[in-house]
């Protein structure tokens, strides 16, 4: 019966289930509804009320199965099933009914009562298509994935992981976890404490296959647990990176012998430096002691080709070796405080002499911008500048050769210098441009036959440039002349305020070559040639000069006779010099008395000058040697000695 009580319709509304009475006839028909089950049909409570109960429902051939259950006198249990709705979709509900009955037994009246399930049901969908993404992940995942119980027992793995390890089923279920690892790797595993951290991967371990092989392998492995934080199981995850790790090895191996390849490569560039300057130090040597004697102009002649000859030859040894040495990486990047204006006018000067040759100027322009003092490598510098003036003046039989440098751009700390090499020489096609910075590469061939040249020079200062920072290329027009601009970025000296007033006092560094007087100098050196050389050099310069032959011979004679500095080989019999300094070095400890050494050797690899001024020495000169060259660092290093 309808319901007429306020109250009690009020709390009937306020439910958050539906409800509705069911007159039970030949026909089923709503005799009541509540709020929330005419919502659930989405339509008023009055609309609902006298509707056939299976026109509320969506599937009405299974609301005819329950019909027909309770015209039995059956009442089902509880079911879920979609209510029609007058709008939108359907939805779903839980429905379960109570009866009332008659005197016979027989039921009148169906009370119903639904919940609103939809969003149940959507995530059970949700739940489901997880459930079947994961069984498609699980079961196609290129790597082996293990699920264990709280005991670590395996109890279910992909078919990847079958196929990994070579088992089937009877060699995983059940089994302990443990089985697949060397004993090795399950202590180390163990150690890890992964099921207090829950989560960890990256692991690099092995396993075993079913024939006894070892798999390497990167390992995840996450810990599972219930609500309560107890451990019920774990997955792993087990990915084979052998090949990886053979790749890896062979990796291993390919820089392994790469780095022995460059260290074979660096002594054999040593030792056949220090085999070709020997020889060169005596050729040279004794061109230069017999333009020291009387000779006719025919001889004179002989000399300076035989000289100019050697100069050449000397220089494509070097450029061979810095050439190698760069390619090698082995050549260094020395900063020191240098001032760019005097390594310009230095160089410039140095080859007027070629350009006055060949009736062609040599001109130079510092801007003055360009910081007084720069931190840099002088001699790096200049060989960049001395290659490409040579070459400039080289291609220009008319007119001549101006070298420049400005500041490209500046900060409080850097530098980047452009400087260039303009001449008004034969030019260079465009097609040949960027070749002539390849190794024994020029123009052309006709060019490599007239002017001669290796093609090293180029290629060393493109090399020299890019450790600097920078780069070199050249702008030119055939027959009209060429530029070659290159680009260093050098650091700004902190001393560049005080230079500035330096120079408007028009004060300048430098070492005096006066001084010094009547010397006498022991010269430590096997190679009898090069020995007679030196000495003859040496007491041209007036200078008083005791030769030895071994390394030993050098250590007795200074406890016998004083002397103001000491030349000293390296590769020499009984006792090397370093080893020879180091036993100097040694006495003198007991006496307080120090005699400077300058290494005069055949090494020349980039790094020997500092190897010899660690080991106790004050200088260093390298053979072939420069007498010039010799005679100032003598100078330099005895009143660098006085002033000490």
């Amino acid at each position: 019966m309808p319901i007429d009580n306020k109250e009690t319709r009020n709390f009937i509304d306020s439910l958050k289930i539906g409800i509705a009475r069911v007159v039970f006839g030949r026909e089923l028909k709503f005799e009541f509804v509540n709020l929330v089950f005419a919502m659930l049909v989405g339509r008023d409570p009055e609309d609902v009320v006298g509707m056939k109960f299976s026109d509320a429902f969506v599937d009405r051939i299974f609301i005819s199965s329950v019909l027909r259950s309770l015209h039995r006198g059956e009442v089902p249990e509880k079911f879920e099933a979609a209510f029609k709705r007058r709008k939108g979709d359907p939805v779903w509900c839980a429905v379960s009914f109570s009866v009332e009955r008659d005197l016979k037994g027989r039921i009148k009246v169906l009370n119903v009562v639904v919940e609103d399930i939809t969003r149940q049901r959507e995530i059970e969908k949700d739940l489901s298509r997880s459930k079947e993404l994961f069984k498609v992940v699980f079961d196609n995942t290129a790597a082996a994935i293990t699920v264990t119980d709280k005991d670590e027992k395996i109890i279910a793995w992909n078919p990847f992981a079958e196929q990994m390890f070579e088992m089937g089923r009877e060699d995983f279920f059940n089994k302990p976890v443990q089985n697949l690892y060397p004993e090795r790797e399950w202590r180390k595993m163990r150690k890890l404490n992964i099921r207090e951290k829950g989560v960890l991967s990256g692991i690099v371990t092995q396993v075993i296959k079913k024939d006894g092989a070892l798999l390497d392998v990167d390992a995840s492995v996450s810990i599972l647990k219930d609500t309560d934080g107890n451990v019920v199981g774990s997955i792993g995850i087990l990915r084979d990176i052998s090949k990886q790790k053979r790749v890896q090895e062979m990796l291993f191996q390919a820089k392994l012998s790469a780095e022995e390849a460059n260290a074979s490569k660096s002594i054999f560039l040593a030792k056949m430096s220090h085999e070709l300057r020997t020889p060169m130090n005596a050729i040279i040597g004794m061109i230069d002691l017999t333009f020291d004697t009387k000779l006719d102009e025919e001889q004179i002649d002989n000399l300076k080709v035989a000289k100019d000859a050697a100069g050449n030859l000397l220089r494509l040894i070097n450029d061979i070796l810095d050439l190698s040495k760069a390619e090698a990486g082995k050549i260094s990047i020395e900063t020191i405080e240098i001032s760019l204006a005097e390594i310009v006018k230095s160089v410039c000067r140095g080859m007027t002499v070629l350009a006055q040759n060949k009736n062609i100027y040599l001109n130079w322009h510092v801007d003055p911008d360009v910081p007084a003092l720069l931190m840099g490598d002088p001699v790096r510098i200049r060989q960049i500048m001395i290659n490409l003036i040579n070459n400039s003046i080289k291609f220009t039989h008319a007119g001549g050769v101006t070298a420049t440098v400005s500041v490209r751009s500046r900060d409080e700390k850097e530098c980047e210098l452009l400087f260039g090499i303009k001449d008004t020489g034969i030019g260079i096609p465009k097609d040949r441009q960027e070749r002539i910075f390849e190794v024994f590469s020029q123009a052309d061939e006709k060019t490599a036959r007239r002017y001669g040249g290796t093609g090293l020079g180029l290629a060393i200062s493109k090399k020299l440039s890019e450790m600097m920072g920078g780069r070199v290329w050249v702008e030119s027009e055939e027959g009209k002349g060429s530029t070659f601009f290159f680009i260093v970025r050098l650091p700004v000296s902190e001393n560049v305020a005080k230079q500035a007033v330096k120079l408007e006092d028009g004060s300048a560094d430098g070492v005096s070559s006066d001084g010094v007087g009547r010397i006498r100098i022991l010269l430590a050196e096997d190679n009898l040639v090069n020995q007679k050389i030196a000495a003859r050099m040496l007491e041209k310069k007036g200078w008083d000069v005791v030769a030895v032959g071994t390394g030993r011979a050098a250590v007795d004679e200074i406890g016998k006779t004083r002397f103001d500095v000491i030349l000293m080989d390296d590769h020499m019999p009984e006792m090397t010099g370093i080893e020879a300094t180091a036993a100097i070095r040694m006495e003198e400890k007991q006496t307080g008395a120090h005699v400077p050494i300058i290494a005069m050797t055949a090494n020349a690899m980039a790094g020997d000058r500092e190897k010899y001024l660690a080991s106790g020495m004050d200088g260093y000169v390298s053979k072939p040697i420069d007498r010039e060259v010799m005679f100032a660092e003598i100078i330099k290093t005895i009143q660098q000695r006085k002033a000490a």
